[in-house]
C-alpha cells in the first residue's frame, strides 16, 4: 500500500474507531452499572481532553490552541454551557434508549438545524434536503413503532437533546466568527470552561453518598473496576475524537469528511446491536437503514449546495453525528473555509 493511501486511510480509520468507541463506552457507562453518573462522566471526558491536549502539545504533536484568556472566555462561555446541555441531554437519552434508536432519532436534529439556519442565516433548504428530511422522519416513525422496550423518559430526553443540539450548533456558528477560533481552540475552551461546571453539578446532583456506600462493599469491587475502566476509556476517547476529527479534515476533503460522518452511523448501530442485550427487531434494523440513507442523501445535498455557493457563502452544516466533539471539528471546518 502506497504512503499516500496510508496517510489518508489512517486518520479516517482513527476517526471512525474513536467515534464508535466513544458511543459504545458512553452507553456502557450510563446503562450498565448501578449508578448512572452523567455529570461525572462528562467531567472525566472534559478533563481527559484538556490534559491530553496539553500533553500532546508539549511532546510535539500537531495540537495547537489559544491560551485561555478572560475576553474570549467571557464570549465563549454561553456556547460552552449550551454544549454542556447538549451533552447532558444526550447522555440521559442514551441511558434510556438503545444505541440504534438513538442514532435514528439524532437525525431529527439535522432538520432542526436546517430550519434554524434558514431563520437565522437565511440559508436555503433545497428539494433534495427535503427528501432527506422525509427519510429522517420516516426512519424515526419506523423506529418508534418497532420500539418494543418503549421508555417515555428516553423519548423526552431525546427530544430535549435534539433541541439543545440545534441551539448549540446555531449559537456556536454565530459566536465563532467573533472569537475567530481555529483547530483545537474550540475543543480546548469548551472543555476547560465546562469542567468546573460538570464537577459542581456532579457533586450537587448525583448520589455520591449512595455511590460510596454501594462500591465500598467488597462484593461490588469488580463492578467498580469495570466502571472505572469505562470512565477512563471515555476520557481517552473524548481526546481521540478531538484529535482525529481535525486530522481527518486536514488529510481528506470536507466532502469526504462529511460522508464519513454519515457512513459511520451504520457501524455504530451494528456494533451496538452485537454488544448490548437490547432486542433487535426487523423494524429496528429498517429504521437504522432508512436513517443511514437519509444521512447520505443529506450529505450529498449539502455538498451540491456548497459547490453552487459563491466562495465564503454560508451553507448548512453536514449531518450531526452522535460523537461528543464532532460539532466542534465541523465548526472549525466552516471557519477555515471562509
Amino acid at each position: 500500500m502506497s504512503s499516500s493511501v496510508l496517510q489518508t486511510a489512517v486518520p479516517i480509520l482513527a476517526y471512525c474507531a474513536s467515534s464508535i468507541t466513544m458511543t459504545l463506552v458512553n452507553k456502557l457507562v450510563l446503562s450498565s452499572f448501578q449508578f448512572h453518573m452523567v455529570f461525572f462522566m462528562l467531567a472525566a471526558q472534559a478533563f481527559g481532553s484538556v490534559a491530553l491536549m496539553v500533553l500532546a502539545n508539549r511532546v510535539g504533536l500537531n495540537v495547537k490552541y489559544r491560551a485561555m484568556n478572560k475576553a474570549d472566555a467571557k464570549t465563549w462561555f454561553p456556547v460552552a454551557c449550551s454544549q454542556a446541555l447538549m451533552l447532558y441531554t444526550g447522555g440521559k437519552a442514551l441511558e434510556y434508549l438503545n444505541v440504534p434508536l438513538f442514532t435514528v432519532f439524532k437525525n431529527l436534529t439535522i432538520i432542526a438545524v436546517a430550519y434554524g439556519e434558514k431563520w437565522v442565516f437565511k440559508a436555503a433548504v433545497t428539494s433534495l434536503m427535503l427528501v432527506s428530511f422525509g427519510l429522517m422522519v420516516l426512519s424515526s416513525l419506523v423506529g418508534a413503532w418497532n420500539d418494543i422496550t418503549f421508555n417515555g423518559w428516553g423519548y423526552f430526553w431525546m427530544s430535549f437533546n435534539c433541541f439543545a443540539s440545534a441551539t448549540f450548533v446555531i449559537h456556536m456558528r454565530k459566536v465563532i466568527k467573533q472569537v475567530n477560533f481555529q483547530d483545537f481552540d474550540t475543543v480546548y475552551f469548551n472543555n476547560l470552561l465546562t469542567l468546573p461546571l460538570y464537577v459542581v453539578l456532579s457533586v450537587v446532583q448525583e448520589n455520591w453518598t449512595g455511590f460510596f456506600e454501594y462500591y465500598g462493599d467488597k462484593a461490588n469491587a469488580d463492578e467498580l473496576s469495570s466502571f472505572a475502566r469505562g470512565i477512563f476509556i471515555s476520557g481517552i476517547a473524548a481526546f481521540a475524537i478531538s484529535y482525529c476529527s481535525p486530522w481527518c479534515l486536514r488529510t481528506t476533503s470536507s466532502t469526504t469528511y462529511s460522508m464519513i460522518g454519515a457512513l459511520n452511523k451504520l457501524p455504530i448501530a451494528l456494533f451496538a446491536m452485537m454488544w448490548f442485550p437490547d432486542p433487535v427487531t426487523t423494524g429496528g434494523v429498517l429504521a437504522v437503514l432508512l436513517g443511514f440513507a437519509a444521512g447520505l442523501v443529506y450529505t450529498h445535498a449539502k455538498n451540491i449546495q456548497k459547490r453552487a455557493q459563491p466562495s465564503g457563502a454560508q451553507v448548512l452544516p453536514p449531518p450531526i453525528s452522535m460523537d461528543r466533539l464532532d460539532q466542534n471539528a465541523r465548526s472549525e471546518q466552516q471557519a477555515s473555509d471562509k
